[in-house]
C-alpha cells in the first residue's frame, strides 16, 4: 500500500539507493514467517476428552484468528523491511536528475548575459534572478561537488573554467558577475560548455556526474538558429547530441512571455560635420517591440549632460516613430547628445548616443602634382574653388590649404581632416607610409589622376604591389583610355556619394564629358565599392574603408586637362559631396556599437604616449600605445556596456576624445521560444528538462534533485511506531510467540 501510494501520486519521481547492496538483507524479511512456521510445528495433537467440548468454539473463532495471525505476521515483517530500506537510503529526485549520495557532480551553471536580462520583473531583474538562483544552487550543494560557470553572450565568457570545490569563490564570481549590453551567442557558448567539460574530466575525474544548467530568458534572438549555415547547425546539432549524452542538460527559462518594451533604435546627425556658426539635427528612431500600444511616449534629448527638450510620439503595437531636434553647440570641441526614452521595464535600450566632433572650420590639404603660377594653370585650382567656394557675404566652414606634392613630408598630417591629391606623379615608400598611416588612423585621402601619374608606381606603393607595402588604393591603376565619354552612369544613386543628385539630372553630373580616363580593376575579395561609373562600364569614381578611414579613388583629373567636369554645375556639388563622405567616416569611428574596439592614431613622432580609457561606470582604465610600420596607435576593447567612453591621451598629445557604445537593438525584442519550440527548432532529438521558475512575479525557486537521502529518518520513524503497533497487537491478541 506505502509504495503504491508513492508510484501513483508521483510517477515523475526517480527512485535510487545509497546503498543497494544492503538489500540482501531483505531476506531477513522472512523470519518473522519462518518463525511463524516453526511455531506450527510445535503442534502435537493429542485427545482429550475435555477438549472435545471446545471444538466447536474454536470452530467458530478461527477466521478471527487467522486475520489475527496474518496481520502480525505482516507487521513483523513491514519492520524489517523499513529497516532494511532506512539501511540501503533511498533516493527521490525530481526531473530525472538522480545521483547516489556518494557521487560526486561537475554542475556547470551557464548564465544569459543578453541585455534582455536587463529586463525588471517586480523588484530584480532578470540577470540579478538568474544569480539569486545560482548562488543557491552552489550554497546548497554536498561538500565535494564542483562549479564551473559560463556567461552566455557574444564573445561567451568563462568566469569560472576549472571546477571550484570551495563554494566561497565560485559565490564571489557570481556576485561580481556583471550584465554585457551584448546579445547571446548559442552556439559558441555550447562549444566552451563542451571545453570546460573536457578539461575538468582530466582535471577533476572525481566528478563522476555532469549537469549543465542554462539560467536564461529564452529570448529569440540568442537562441534562434536561423542565422546558422547547414554546416555550422550540423555541428551544434551534433555538439549538443555529444553533451546530452553524457551530462544531464536543465534549462530555467526566467522569461515572461508578456513583456513589453520600447526602444531608441537609432541616432543619427542629418549632417556630415558640425560647426558653433550652424544648427545640427540629430535624428531619433523609436520602436515599440511590443504587443500593446504606447501613446504619448515620451522622446528626450540630452545635450552633454543637460535635458534640452522633450517630445512626444504615438507608438502602434510593433510601430515606430521618427524624431528631429534640432541643436546648435555652444563651441568646438566633443559633444556628447544623448535620446532617452524612459519609461518601460527594460532601461538598457531605452538611451543612444551620439558624439558629435564640433570644429570651428574642416580643414581640407589639397596637395597639387603640377602647381602652377597662373590662376587656373595648377591641377588642384579647381579643387580648392569647389571645396571652399567664396560666395558673397558667405563665410565658408571649409579652409582649403594647396601645398606642391614635394612638402608631403613635411607636414603634420593629423592636422588635417581630409587630404585631396592632384596628378601627384609618384609617391616615395615614406610618404606611402604616412598617408597609410593617416588613412587607418581615421583620416581620409581623395586621388584624382592626371597627366604626371606614373601608374606603376602608384600600384607598387600605395597598391601593395612591392613587397613590405601597404595597400592604399582602392583599385590597380591600368593603361590610360583616350576615349570620350559622354555620359556617366550613377548607378541608381545607390551611394551616398552621388544620392544627392537623384531627381536633378539639371545639375549635369550625367551629362559632363570625360576625354581620358585610367582604367581601374577592382581587387578581388575586396569592400571596393563603385560610386560613379563611365557609360562604357568603366568605373570612374570608387572608394573603400581602411582602417579607420575611407580613400576614394577618381580615374580621371581635377582639372579640364581629362574632362570637362570642373566646369560643369554639377562639379562643386560632387566635391562637398566628396568631402562630406570623407569626412563623416571620422564621426563613425566616434560612434560604435556593443563589442566593437575604440581606437585612434598618435603623433608619429612619439614612440610612447599614456592612454586612460574611462568607461560608463567612471572606471579609469590604462591603455597601452603601439607602435607599428604605419605609427602610433591605441586600441581599447573592452566595451561591453553601452554608454559613453572617454579616452585620455597624454602628453604631448594632452586631449579628450569622446566615444558612444550604442547596443544593438535586435536583442530589444523580448519575445522568447516556448519549452516545445525549444524542444522542436533548438535542441531535436536531444533530451533536456525545461523548468519554468518564475509564477507571475514571485521569487523563483530553483526545482532540482536531492542532494543528500531524505527517508532513512523517515523509515527509521516508520520502525519505531510499527513496533509499537506489533506490541500492542501482540499484547491484544495475546501472541507472544
Amino acid at each position: 500500500m506505502l509504495f503504491s501510494f508513492f508510484i501513483f501520486h508521483f510517477p515523475l519521481l526517480a527512485w535510487g539507493l545509497a546503498h543497494p547492496g544492503m538489500l540482501g538483507w531483505l531476506a531477513a524479511a522472512a523470519a518473522p514467517i519462518l518463525i511463524h512456521l516453526w511455531s506450527r510445528r510445535r503442534w502435537r495433537e493429542t485427545t482429550w476428552a475435555a477438549m472435545e467440548y471446545l471444538v466447536a468454539a474454536l470452530r467458530q473463532s478461527r477466521r478471527r484468528l487467522l486475520i489475527e495471525h496474518w496481520l502480525l505476521l505482516a507487521v513483523r515483517t513491514l519492520i524489517v523491511v523499513l529497516a532494511v530500506l532506512a539501511v540501503a537510503e533511498p533516493l527521490l529526485e525530481t526531473s530525472g536528475l538522480s545521483a547516489a549520495p556518494g557521487e560526486r557532480k561537475h554542475r556547470v551553471l551557464v548564465i544569459d548575459g543578453s541585455f534582455s536580462m536587463g529586463y525588471r520583473a517586480g523588484d530584480k531583474t532578470r540577470f540579478e534572478q538568474a544569480k539569486e538562483i545560482a548562488a543557491r544552487m552552489v550554497e546548497e550543494s554536498r561538500q565535494g561537488d564542483g562549479f564551473t560557470l559560463v556567461l552566455m553572450s557574444d564573445p561567451p565568457r568563462v568566469v569560472v573554467g576549472k571546477p571550484a570545490l570551495e563554494t566561497r569563490g565560485v559565490l564571489d564570481e557570481i556576485r561580481l558577475l556583471d550584465l554585457p549590453h551584448t546579445k547571446a551567442d548559442l552556439p559558441r557558448t555550447l562549444r566552451e560548455v563542451e571545453q570546460v567539460l573536457l578539461a575538468a574530466r582530466r582535471e577533476e575525474p572525481r566528478l563522476t556526474r555532469e549537469e549543465i544548467y542554462f539560467l536564461t530568458d529564452l529570448g529569440r534572438v540568442g537562441w534562434s538558429l536561423e542565422h546558422l549555415d547547414p554546416a555550422a547547425l550540423a555541428e551544434f546539432r551534433e555538439r549538443s547530441r555529444r553533451l546530452a549524452e553524457s551530462a544531464s542538460i536543465v534549462v530555467i527559462d526566467l522569461g515572461q512571455p508578456d513583456a513589453e518594451n520600447v526602444a531608441v533604435t537609432a541616432v543619427r546627425a542629418r549632417q556630415a560635420f558640425a560647426t558653433p556658426a550652424e544648427d545640427f539635427v540629430a535624428e531619433a528612431e523609436v520602436k515599440n517591440f511590443g504587443q500593446k500600444a504606447c501613446p504619448r511616449q515620451p522622446v528626450e534629448l540630452v545635450a552633454d549632460g543637460r535635458r534640452v527638450t522633450r517630445q512626444y510620439v504615438d507608438l502602434a503595437p510593433g510601430g515606430q516613430a521618427l524624431v528631429r531636434f534640432p541643436y546648435r553647440f555652444d563651441g568646438p570641441g566633443d559633444h556628447v547628445l544623448e535620446v532617452q526614452a524612459p519609461g518601460d521595464s527594460l532601461d538598457i535600450d531605452n538611451h543612444r548616443w551620439l558624439v558629435v566632433p564640433v570644429k570651428a572650420s574642416i580643414s581640407v590639404l589639397c596637395v597639387d602634382g603640377r602647381p602652377s603660377g597662373t590662376e587656373f594653370g595648377g591641377a588642384t585650382r579647381y579643387l580648392a574653388l569647389a571645396l571652399s567656394p567664396q560666395a558673397p557675404g558667405s563665410r565658408s566652414v571649409v579652409r582649403a590649404e594647396v601645398v606642391p606634392e614635394n612638402r608631403l613630408q613635411e607636414l603634420s598630417l593629423g592636422r588635417y581632416d581630409c587630404i585631396f591629391l592632384a596628378d601627384v606623379a609618384q609617391f616615395t615608400a615614406g610618404e606611402a607610409r604616412l598617408l597609410a598611416a593617416y588613412v587607418r588612423g581615421g583620416g581620409s585621402v581623395v586621388f584624382f589622376l592626371g597627366n604626371r601619374v606614373r601608374a606603376e608606381r602608384y600600384n607598387a606603393e600605395l597598391g601593395g604591389e612591392r613587397p613590405g607595402s601597404l595597400r592604399l588604393l582602392p583599385a590597380r591603376l591600368g593603361p590610360l583610355v583616350d576615349q570620350r565619354e559622354r555620359r556617366l552612369d550613377p548607378l541608381g544613386y545607390r551611394h551616398p556619394m552621388v544620392e544627392a543628385f537623384r531627381g536633378r539630372e539639371r545639375a549635369g553630373l550625367l551629362t559632363a564629358p570625360v576625354h581620358k580616363h585610367v582604367r581601374l580593376t577592382i581587387p578581388r575579395q575586396s569592400k571596393t565599392q563603385i560610386v560613379l561609373a563611365l557609360a562604357g562600364g568603366d568605373p570612374l569614381i570608387v572608394e573603400e574603408s581602411i582602417g579607420r578611414g575611407r580613400v576614394v579613388l577618381v580615374a580621371t583629373s581635377a582639372d579640364t586637362s581629362w574632362t570637362a567636369l570642373p566646369l560643369w554645375p554639377s562639379f562643386v556639388p560632387l566635391v562637398q559631396e566628396m568631402l562630406t563622405f570623407a569626412v563623416s567616416g571620422q564621426a563613425q569611428q566616434r560612434n560604435v556599437t556593443v563589442g566593437e574596439p575604440l581606437g585612434g592614431l598618435l603623433p608619429a613622432a612619439v614612440a610612447d604616449v599614456r592612454v586612460v580609457v574611462r568607461n560608463p561606470r567612471g572606471r579609469n582604465e590604462p591603455v597601452r600605445s603601439q607602435v607599428g610600420g604605419e605609427g602610433s596607435s591605441w586600441t581599447y576593447s573592452d566595451t561591453m556596456l553601452s554608454g559613453v567612453y572617454s579616452a585620455q591621451l597624454g602628453p604631448p598629445t594632452g586631449r579628450t576624445e569622446s566615444f558612444a557604445v550604442n547596443v544593438d537593438t535586435a536583442e530589444s525584442d523580448l519575445r522568447s521560444f516556448t519549452a516545445e519550440q525549444l524542444r522542436n527548432d533548438v535542441w531535436p532529438d536531444v533530451p533536456f528538462v525545461h523548468q519554468t521558475t518564475w509564477e507571475n512575479g514571485d521569487q523563483p525557486a530553483v526545482a532540482r534533485a536531492s542532494r543528500a537521502p531524505q527517508f532513512p529518518g523517515g523509515l527509521l520513524y516508520g520502525v519505531f511506531v510499527l513496533l509499537l503497533v506489533e506490541t500492542v497487537l501482540a499484547r491484544r491478541f495475546g501472541h507472544h510467540d
